[in-house]
């Protein structure tokens, strides 16, 4: 019997700006210097506050840093790369490479570039008269502007912690179909998600697979007609 590979879609968490790589963070940022500042040995003001450590972040806090820029990241340690047993589609590593190790790489690199880290959680954030101003759980922090590269977060399926975080350390249960789609190849695939969306990510995963099932997270499917039929005419099962 083929093994079951189970993709479960994420849900984006809200931002007041869409920034969609860590390319866009950094050019979001640098849109707002009104000047070149002198970077002496006394100079402490705070540029730029990061708010998430995961691989947007931390590009982001690399570019910024490399800018001459004082860069703080804060981060409450969850990000989602974390969580990938291995990554098989980021440039570079040939072999793969673990979510955790690619992080520890990336903090490493910016630490060489004078990044500080704080491993903390931003509960309030507010307008300042010089930037704004951070408050964690253990200080404040005020800075000229502030990234938000929180990530997204996963909703995991009703099953027992032990059951889903062994089936993500095998690599039967996935969280991004176009990262995990490859690896799922002629496998047989349940997608937990419904609506447009469920629908869309079943049908870019049905290239990958011929057997592919939709299965709705609450129960009962929230789904148009025609994406019913279009999902049954590429012999998708919802």
């Amino acid at each position: 019997m083929r093994a079951l590979h189970v993709i479960i879609l994420p849900v984006r968490k809200a931002s007041p700006h869409k920034c969609e790589s860590a390319r866009d963070l950094v050019r979001a940022y640098v849109g707002l210097r009104k000047r070149r500042f002198s970077r002496g040995p006394a100079q402490r003001q705070i540029d730029c506050l990061i708010i998430g450590g995961g691989p947007a972040g931390l590009t982001a806090a690399i570019y910024l840093a490399r800018f001459r820029l004082r860069t703080i990241v804060v981060d409450a340690g969850k990000s989602r790369a974390a969580l990938i047993p291995r990554t098989n589609n980021h440039a570079g590593f040939p072999n793969g490479i673990s979510g955790k190790e690619l992080l520890e790489r990336m903090r490493q690199q910016a630490y060489r570039f004078a990044v500080e880290f704080h491993y903390d959680r931003v509960e309030r954030l507010e307008k300042a008269t010089a930037g704004f101003l951070a408050t964690t759980q253990s200080r404040s922090v005020t800075a000229r502007s502030v990234l938000l590269a929180t990530g997204v977060t996963n909703i995991a399926p009703r099953m027992p912690a032990e059951v889903h975080d062994e089936a993500l350390s095998g690599l039967q249960l996935r969280y991004c179909p176009v990262c995990d789609g490859y690896e799922a190849s002629g496998q047989r695939i349940a997608v937990i998600g419904t609506g447009a969306r469920g629908a869309k990510q079943a049908k870019f995963l049905r290239s990958y697979s011929d057997d592919v099932t939709l299965i709705g997270p609450h129960g009962p499917h929230e789904l148009e007609p025609s994406e019913r039929d279009r999902l049954n005419s590429l012999g998708s099962r919802s």
